[in-house]
Parts: structure tokens; C-alpha cells; sequence
């Protein structure tokens, strides 16, 4: 067991080793399992974060505060499941069958009786009380707390702006980075030639990026499968030959596109490497030998080049200049879920709308879920809904969601879903726009397809709603990377994958419609602003020149205000570190 921890953790002190040894069987979990737990917790407290006496003794201590909350959420989700009702073969038993048929909010009312409706009580500030006591949002603590500011030097905006009010029409201009309409597209329809064409097409491309950027010769590269003496380049996709499909350092294979390699796959062996991190559909360029046909001996791993930065002509620089007026182009981004697992009441989208409109920030981006179909209340239909116009999640959504982003009437909202939204019928990533039709959302809310790379004047945006941070963090092999930060190092491999999704096969609860993963490119050129929310701690951090924000969850703590000045700057792409402030502030509950 001390070899297991001593492979993932590295050398521990004497009197760490046996507090962390101590923790694999009172959680049952495995050396691997507490090291992905103690990143994170690395990640929430600091890069710095060492394993200490004292920190290993907090770290034992949140990693038994996580496992409670999740006893208490199957707790309480065990609580509103219903048994299943049987469906009576004849109408002679009674009425019953006809309930079945009808939809879950009607059903209820039947099963229910015909009772008063009782009116949830408020407790302070206005909070749903329910059984006598404050919901998990309400008894929440430290909020409205400032946690993590990026760019302190820059001033912070004052809130609302004086001399804005209700211009925000001729403040901000949106423009659209891609084709919206191609995210329209039938899901579930994959052919399997199709996809094989995609992703052949993203290798042979990348190839050409290695060899302008290194500037290599056509004769370097080789297939990596074919016995030969000489030294070659060969560019592949990352695969693992284990059944599992976990990647580590001894399941390592390359595959080559069909131009170059005809699809093979050969084991790649990292002896001679000083430092690798990989993850499954990586793309990659190393070059070695295959002296035996039985792998490839890897002696460099070649850097893939990340997209330039966007970069802005002075006449669009007058241009945002003349359009804020000197002030500075003030933007809330807020990542769903928007309520808490006890119930539909959304406090947290309540909240953060109310402020927004107090406050009327230029653009208000909200990305989903929305409504989340593994919610416990969705997925068995226990909500009540005040009017019955069509189905029940739109109606829901209508009644929750909308009539709380109708207060923000003063700033642009965009709307950005997930694939667990449930309001959406396009389940597969990419994924199409909501439709605004019958949900009743003002004219000052647009939707945007996910992933979504816009321009709000001239600050390029890039949303993309799937966990890629963890899901990346969950997949990756890794030996002494070169950049130790967990978000900075998978942040850059994003960029240089040049793809907001790159992991192959997706983790489960993410459909990637690989014949149209294109739609998940970088466009052109990397974003300023790359905006990946995740179960992570929320953060912001500048990678490669791209401010990386991690907007977290609004019912735990995130609402990130970004202030952008580019009133005085001339051309953007020399600037490593773009001109943007980031207040991370505390809306819900840890």
C-alpha cells in the first residue's frame, strides 16, 4: 500500500504516510482515488499547498465533510421517490389508468386529493421555508464574500455605472463567432465512416501545425507501426489498450490517421521522456524509433502550437472606445445549477437576477443547467406548476427560470445550455441554442449554442458548458508535467488541441456527435475570455495570454464580474496578460 501512495503522491514525510495510509480503508477507496481527491483540495486551497501534518489533518477533514453531504443527498433523494404504480390491465378497476396516462403535476393532484394548497413560508430576506425550516440555499454562509480577484491593480468598476442606465444597446455590440444554424443538426445519427473521416481530418491538420512551427520536412515524418532504424516524427491520437480504458504509463498506444499510418496502433514507450501528461484523443507529435515493430521508443514529445490571439485593429479599438465612453465593459458570468437538490424554487438564479438588476452590469452570460434532468425532483416529477400550457419542463421553466431573468431588464443576458439541461431537446455536444419561442424570455435575452464563441465589442468569448476541467483531470497519465498547476496545464492543453472538447471517448453523461465535434474548434484564433465551468473551486487564471474562468456553481459559490478596459490599448496580441479584472464572490453554500 505505501508503494501505491509513494507512485501517485511521490515521497511523503514519515508522519504523513500513515494518516494518508489510514485513509484508504475507513473510506474505502483506493491510493489513486485519495489522489485525485487531494487535488482537488490542492486546487480549492492553493498551488502551494504541501502534504503536511496539518494539512493532511484539514484535508481528512473535508474529504469526510464531502462523503457526508453526498450521504445526505441519497438520503434525501431516497425520500421523494415514489414507488412505481401498476397500471391495471382493464378500466373495470376504477380510474386509475386514466391518472397513469396524464402528465407527472396532474398526477400528483389526484394522488394528492383535493387539499387546500398551503403556501410556503418566507423566512428572513424572503427565503421558502419548508417543514419549519430555512433551505439549504437560505442557511447559507460568507455570501456576497469576495474570494479571489484577478487583476487587483485595475480599479473596480462602481456598480451601476452612473450616466448608463438602460444604454445598454449602444454599449455593447454581439457578434457571433460561428454558423448557429450548423448546430442544428439530427443527433443519434452518426455513421461511422463520417466520424472516422472527422477524426482523421483533426490529425492530418495538426501534423501540418507541427511541421510549419517546427519547421520540419516532409521526410521527418514516418509511421510510427513500420519496423525501421531510422528516427521519425509521427503524429497520432493518445488511446489506451487497457480494458478499462484508464490511461497509465505502460498502456500508452499512438494511433496514426489512415494517410499516414493506415489507422494502426502501436505502444508508445516514455523510458527516455523527462516529463509527459496525456490524456485519451490527445493529439500528439513525438519523435523516436521503432527498431523492432513492437513500439516506439518516444526520445522528445514536440510541442503543438496553440491559436495567436485575437488581435484588434485601431479604427475597432476607437470604435469600443467611443461606444463605453470611457467606462469600462462590466460582465457577470454564473454557471448552473441555479437550485438546490431539496428543491425547485431556484433561489439562486432569484438572487443573482435581482443583483444583476440592481447592479445592470453590460451582459449578464449564464450558462446551464437550467433545469438539470438528474435534479432528484425532476427526474420524478415532483413539482407543482401554477398553469398547464404544454409540457411540464417548459412549463417549469417558464414559471421558474424565465419570470426570474425578466428582472434583469437592463443588461444583455445570454443564455448558454448544458447537455444536462432539460429543456433542451438537443442532448448531444455540440449543442443547438434553446429556443426562445413560448418561453417566454425578453427581447434583451439571447441564446447561443454550446460551445459558444462570441465578440461583445471587441473581447472575444468562448463558453463551453461540459466539465472538460474535470473530466481531463479524471483521465489524464501524467510523470513530472512541466506546468504542476492542474487547471494552468489541462487550460493549455485545451489550446493546444485547439478544441473545447478533445477527450476521446467523452466521459459518461457527455454525447459528443463525433461527426460534428468540428463545431467544438477554437475559431480561428484562442478566445480572451474561455469560460469552462466546473465542479471545481472557481477560479481565474491566465494561461498562455486567455483568462481561464471557472465560474463554479451558483449554489455553491461563483458570480464572477469581469471588467474589461481597453479604452487606451493598442493592438492586443502582444499583451500576455489581458486587461481584464475578475471579482470571484461567494453566492451560495460550500
Amino acid at each position: 500500500m505505501d508503494e501505491d501512495l509513494t507512485s501517485h503522491f511521490g515521497p511523503l514525510p514519515a508522519d504523513v504516510a500513515p494518516e494518508l495510509q489510514a485513509m484508504l480503508p475507513l473510506h474505502n477507496i483506493s491510493a489513486e482515488e485519495l489522489f485525485y481527491k487531494w487535488e482537488s483540495y490542492c486546487m480549492k486551497m492553493g498551488p502551494d499547498t504541501r502534504p503536511t501534518p496539518d494539512t493532511v489533518a484539514a484535508f481528512r477533514k473535508d474529504v469526510r465533510d464531502q462523503l457526508e453531504k453526498e450521504v445526505r443527498a441519497r438520503s434525501r433523494t431516497q425520500q421523494h421517490q415514489t414507488p412505481a404504480r401498476r397500471k391495471p390491465t382493464a378500466p373495470a378497476g376504477g380510474a386509475d389508468w386514466m391518472i397513469d396516462e396524464l402528465t407527472p403535476s396532474v398526477k400528483r393532484k389526484f394522488d394528492k386529493g383535493y387539499e387546500t394548497p398551503v403556501k410556503a413560508s418566507r423566512g428572513p430576506g424572503g427565503a421558502p421555508v419548508k417543514g419549519g425550516a430555512p433551505s439549504l440555499f437560505a442557511a447559507r454562509t460568507n455570501a456576497g464574500e469576495v474570494v479571489e480577484v484577478l487583476n487587483e491593480h485595475l480599479p473596480r468598476p462602481a456598480m451601476p455605472q452612473p450616466g448608463v442606465e438602460g444604454e445598454w444597446e449602444a454599449r455593447v455590440k454581439l457578434v457571433a463567432n460561428v454558423d448557429i444554424k450548423r448546430f442544428g443538426f439530427r443527433t443519434m445519427h452518426q455513421k461511422l465512416t463520417e466520424a472516422s473521416e472527422v477524426m482523421d481530418d483533426r490529425i492530418d491538420e495538426m501534423m501540418t501545425a507541427v511541421q510549419e512551427h517546427h519547421g520540419l520536412a516532409d521526410e521527418q515524418f514516418g509511421n510510427p507501426s513500420t519496423a525501421s532504424p531510422a528516427e521519425v516524427v509521427a503524429v497520432g491520437r493518445i488511446v489506451s489498450d487497457s480494458l478499462d480504458g484508464k490511461l497509465n504509463a505502460a498502456s500508452v498506444l499512438l494511433e496514426a490517421s489512415r494517410r499516414m499510418g493506415a489507422g494502426a496502433r502501436v505502444p508508445l514507450k516514455l523510458d527516455a521522456v523527462k516529463s509527459f501528461s496525456f490524456f485519451p484523443g490527445q493529439i500528439v507529435a513525438v519523435r523516436g524509433v521503432n527498431a523492432s515493430g513492437a513500439y516506439f521508443a518516444v526520445t522528445e514529445i514536440l510541442d503543438i502550437p496553440p491559436l495567436p490571439l485575437p488581435a484588434s485593429t485601431a479604427e475597432t479599438l476607437a470604435e469600443s472606445a467611443s461606444r463605453l465612453a470611457g467606462a469600462p465593459l462590466s460582465v457577470v458570468v454564473a454557471s448552473g445549477p441555479y437550485t438546490t437538490e431539496d428543491n425547485l424554487d431556484f433561489e439562486a438564479l432569484d438572487e443573482l437576477c435581482e443583483r444583476a438588476a440592481r447592479e445592470r452590469p453590460d451582459v449578464v452570460i449564464l450558462t446551464g443547467p437550467f433545469i438539470d434532468s438528474e435534479h432528484p425532483l425532476v427526474k420524478v416529477g415532483d413539482f407543482e406548476l401554477e398553469r398547464e400550457r404544454g409540457t411540464p419542463i417548459a412549463d417549469l421553466f417558464r414559471e421558474r427560470v424565465s419570470a426570474k431573468i425578466r428582472k434583469i431588464d437592463n443588461s444583455m443576458v445570454i443564455l448558454v445550455p448544458a447537455v444536462t439541461d432539460a429543456i433542451s431537446p438537443h442532448v448531444a455536444y455540440p449543442q443547438d441554442a434553446i429556443k426562445k419561442r413560448s418561453l417566454e424570455l425578453p427581447t434583451n435575452v439571447k441564446t447561443l449554442p454550446n460551445p459558444a464563441t462570441f465578440s461583445l465589442n471587441e473581447v472575444v468569448f468562448a463558453v463551453s458548458t461540459p466539465d472538460i476541467l474535470l473530466h481531463l483531470s479524471s483521465a489524464e497519465c501524467r510523470h513530472n508535467p512541466p506546468e504542476p498547476h492542474p487547471i494552468a496545464r489541462l487550460s493549455r492543453s485545451l489550446m493546444a488541441q485547439r478544441n473545447y472538447y478533445p477527450l476521446f471517448p467523452a466521459a459518461p453523461g457527455v454525447n459528443v456527435d463525433v461527426p460534428y465535434c468540428r463545431l467544438a474548434d477554437f475559431v480561428a484564433a484562442c478566445p480572451d475570455v474561455l469560460v469552462l465551468p466546473s465542479v471545481l473551486a472557481p477560479t481565474a487564471k491566465v494561461v498562455e495570454g486567455v483568462v481561464v474562468l471557472n465560474a463554479g456553481a451558483a449554489i455553491r459559490s461563483d458570480l464572477n464580474q469581469c471588467s474589461a478596459v481597453y479604452t487606451t490599448r493598442p493592438a492586443r496580441c502582444k499583451f500576455k496578460y489581458p486587461n481584464i479584472r475578475i471579482d470571484t464572490i461567494n453566492t451560495g453554500p460550500k
